[in-house]
């Protein structure tokens, strides 16, 4: 079975290195195993976590830049924070985590994986932080879109952008509605899959 979720990653993108397959699965397995006394996330087996938070989350980190800096919100279980990390070596990745026991996870997934490019920030987001600036912005299921922008409209470097994983494209458009698009200019860019209704949604400010 190991081998099978292995290949099952290789063969959902060839840019996955065996290593880095063989990293994934390991953080699942000690998520899974986490969980049983911990409760961070609500998944009963590993297929369920690959299809509904590895799989997911893919398509996402595949347009990730290797030289970007990224900061993601509300990492919880490590999705996609953790998977960033084994997935993108070169690129300097800050998982950002209130939750202390989430957090205590999160560390313990970076020192077995070997992550030194991703660190673990314990903290509540405001918009008066002292984060510093990054040129991607991730999340999933943190907040509205909103009200990220105003938590982290001084986190943003010049010529950066928030690549948010969502779910409907009616829901998404209903909650950018008051988006200000004389600042921003935003892309819905639908993810293939085949059990649910997803889309990234990338915002940029407008140059």
């Amino acid at each position: 079975m190991h081998d099978n979720y292995i290949n099952l990653l290789t063969d959902f993108d060839n840019a996955i290195s065996k290593n880095q397959a063989t990293q994934i699965n390991t953080f699942v397995d000690s998520a899974l195993e986490f969980n049983k006394k911990h409760n961070i996330f609500v998944r009963s087996n590993k297929e369920e976590v690959f299809e509904k938070d590895i799989f997911d989350c893919l398509p996402l980190i595949k347009n990730i830049d290797e030289k970007d800096k990224i900061l993601d919100l509300g990492s919880g279980g490590g999705f996609p924070g953790i998977l960033i990390g084994i997935l993108k070596p070169q690129a300097q990745t800050r998982l950002l985590e209130k939750n202390q026991k989430k957090c205590y996870f999160l560390n313990k997934m970076k020192d077995l994986l070997s992550l030194t490019n991703t660190k673990i920030i314990k903290t509540t987001l405001n918009n008066k932080n002292n984060l510093g600036q990054f040129s991607l912005i991730t999340a999933r299921a943190f907040s509205s879109t909103d009200n990220i922008l105003k938590l982290t409209a001084n986190n943003l470097s010049g010529g950066g952008r928030y690549t948010l994983l969502k779910g409907k494209k009616e829901k998404i458009l209903e909650e950018i509605k008051s988006l200000n698009t004389n600042k921003y200019k935003y892309e819905i860019i639908k993810i293939e899959n085949k059990k649910s209704e997803r889309h990234f949604l990338q915002i940029r400010v407008n140059e």
